[in-house]
């Protein structure tokens, strides 16, 4: 692969990512200094591409948030996007330089187009061509001489695969992956405390997609430094950028580069204050306050660079600041010695190649089996260097690779289906939640009708979902409906509340739907209503997953393999399903349901050897339980020559075929 191969790449999929998008205005009105503008459902237009694309469909969601805001009539202007209420297709808009435009007009956004900064990195041929020569290290890592081992002494609760994850250090390009529930984060924690401390001189550069996600590894690396009695090291390590929840740092101010610890506790206060977009006066006060409190935390930024040990911040500031960390360089030298990559499997291998020369080594931590980068362009380039991430070079059965395999989040029954569907089997619960009370009473808990003991319910839909212009996208009222009836009677019950329940599908028009019955019944906000792409990091005890329309091509694929994954591991005790007679067909779903309904078949299993012995073979096995070598399953249906047969296998819920013949000689050959 050459250097041409990765600036096409790029040229193409920001070809294919529009700069602006246009949308036509319903109704604008002023409310005090802002306007709020209401946008005609469905219209939609991307620039570059023609009107109904697929991917023109730009909805309405809060990464709209702070995009600006153009019109050319009646009269040109502009404003910033302040926040969209998604479910009203409401835009508020703060700082207009004129009236905006009135219904049947036009108004323009432009989202902040994060790819440019990778984009320039790889136009700078230099640094360009020792990012590319970095690309072979990913699938041959190198054993690193010297350095200290770790060995997690003094964190003797780690399990046996997070303890050997800490050797993943001593490797050029090292790959912690970790399936959810395995304690990925905290591993990343202690490794990352253990590095630290063993390196006195050593300098990283953590990483993640998020600011959630940076947040949550900049938080375990400190708990792991205070619990392994590291309490010098705490203020070596620094949290980069103003997006932090500043809620989450309070008793851990010294990891905010600021001198001002008391600005830290006015910024949680004012954040955990944030009113509804729908009050929008309020809502513009109170972005002017946490504005004015972030900027005074930006100017101590770049200087921390130059004396923290552990800088962390997002995968895309590290890419608009890649010239203030490749300044940090000296003789020529890496200026990190350790590049870590959190949530790596949404880092497309452009944009991990183009940071990896900031490093002497490299650790990418994260789950190749959930959701992948995003990728628009229709590009066999594009996919090659924007669509998969590094995990996709990663090598097979390799000393630089840890796998975490025991989980404790997901009860038995829910971890197994993952398991088998997404891991070859190989993600177990961990001994240490299995002998403990506590974690099994909480998984053991009743939902409405579904009894303690059951953790994995379908809920049978009579009518199938579609796509709905109105709606701007799929949407099945139905399941809508008794999502909502469910979490009635779950929260009427006492039982539950509403932080413990959340509500994942894959299309924005369903969440709105579910949305808008959710309040219909008076349910509360903090019930967590999200798309899938947004739920990943979270976890609840109960998950309901509505797939609204399994039928929608966007649901096909490996992409839509993970994005299952990340549905069904989110949930702790409960997972419940909403599925029609279109879903449970769907190459996406009907390996889970074929699985589920043979979990509850408890006929006997006859080996397929016996069967085949007898003269009706194969038509004798149609419909039955039987075992054929390592497989069991069911014998679904045969060829119509009678040669194959399909058995769906019980533990992965796929469809095996199977030869006849050669069943047929081998109880030929058992019965001489």
């Amino acid at each position: 692969m050459s250097l041409a191969d990765v600036r096409a790449a790029l040229s193409a999929e920001l070809s294919a990512t529009p700069e602006y998008y246009d949308f036509k205005v319903l109704h604008a009105e002023r409310d005090g200094a802002l306007w709020r503008v209401t946008l005609e459902p469905g219209y939609v237009f991307a620039e570059g591409q023609r009107p109904g694309a697929a991917s023109a469909q730009a909805l309405l969601d809060d990464s709209l948030d702070g995009a600006s805001a153009w019109w050319g009539a009646p009269a040109k202007g502009g404003a910033s996007v302040l926040a969209v209420v998604a479910e009203e297709d409401l835009l508020v808009l703060q700082n207009a330089s004129s009236t905006p435009p009135p219904a049947g007009h036009l108004i323009r956004l432009y989202p902040t187009r994060f790819l440019n900064a990778v984009a320039d990195a790889w136009w700078d041929t230099p640094w360009a061509e020792s990012a590319l020569a970095c690309l072979p290290d990913l699938s041959s890592p190198r054993p690193l001489r010297g350095g200290t081992p770790l060995t997690g002494e003094p964190f003797r609760w780690l399990r046996p695969a997070q303890r050997a994850a800490l050797a993943l250090v001593g490797h050029s390009s090292g790959f912690l992956w970790g399936p959810p529930g395995t304690g990925k984060t905290t591993t990343l924690g202690v490794l990352l405390a253990e590095y630290l401390d063993r390196h006195p001189a050593a300098r990283v550069l953590l990483l993640s997609t998020t600011n959630q996600a940076v947040d949550q590894a900049t938080l375990a690396v400190d708990k792991a430094l205070h619990k392994g009695r590291r309490e010098a090291l705490r203020a070596s390590v620094q949290r980069l950028g103003t997006r932090f929840d500043a809620a989450a740092y309070e008793g851990r101010e010294h990891l905010i580069p600021t001198q001002d610890r008391d600005l830290i506790a006015r910024l949680a206060r004012a954040e955990a204050a944030r009113p509804t977009a729908r009050d929008a006066q309020a809502l513009k006060a109170w972005a002017d306050r946490v504005a004015s409190l972030r900027d005074e935390l930006r100017s101590a930024s770049l200087k921390v660079l130059q004396r923290c040990r552990l800088a962390c911040m997002t995968t895309t500031r590290a890419a608009f600041t890649l010239k203030t960390l490749r300044d940090l360089a000296s003789d020529g030298e890496p200026p990190f010695d350790l590049v870590v990559f959190d949530e790596a499997s949404q880092v497309s291998l452009a944009h991990a190649l183009v940071l990896m020369p900031l490093g002497r080594a490299r650790l990418f931590a994260g789950d190749p089996q959930q959701l992948s980068p995003v990728q628009r362009a229709d590009d066999r380039g594009a996919r090659r260097w924007l669509g998969r991430s590094p995990f996709a070079e990663m090598p097979p059965r390799s000393p630089a690779v840890a796998l975490l395999d025991e989980q404790s989040r997901m009860a038995p029954p829910i971890g197994e289906l993952v398991s088998e569907l997404f891991y070859d089997g190989a993600l177990r619960v961990a001994a240490d939640a299995l002998t403990s009370p506590d974690w099994r009473a909480a998984r053991e808990r009743a939902l409405g009708d579904i009894r303690p003991e059951v953790h994995v319910q379908l809920q049978r839909m009579t009518t199938d979902g579609g796509w709905v212009a109105q709606e701007r996208g799929p949407v099945r009222r139905e399941s809508a409906e008794a999502i909502a009836a469910l979490l009635s009677d779950a929260l009427g019950s006492g039982d539950w509340q509403p932080d413990e329940l959340i509500v994942l599908t894959p299309f924005r028009a369903q969440r709105a739907l579910i949305r808008q019955q959710l309040r219909a019944r008076g349910l509360p906000e903090a019930i967590r209503v999200s798309t899938v792409h947004r739920a990943q990091g979270s976890e609840a005890p109960v998950v309901l997953f509505d797939p609204a329309d399994g039928a929608q091509p966007f649901l096909h694929g490996e992409a839509a393999q993970r994005l299952l994954n990340v549905a069904l591991s989110r949930a702790q005790a409960k997972l419940v399903l909403f599925v029609s007679a279109a879903d449970a067909a769907s190459p996406l779903l009907a390996p889970l349901v074929r699985r589920l309904r043979l979990a509850g078949d408890a006929r006997p299993v006859t080996p397929l050897l016996a069967l085949a012995r007898e003269p009706g073979f194969p038509a004798n096995a149609l419909g039955q339980r039987v075992s054929a070598g390592r497989h069991e399953g069911e014998v679904v249906r045969l060829s119509p020559d009678g040669r194959q047969f399909w058995l769906v296998n019980a533990r992965t819920g796929a469809e095996q075929l199977i030869d006849v013949d050669f069943w047929r000689r081998r109880a030929q050959g058992a019965t001489g």
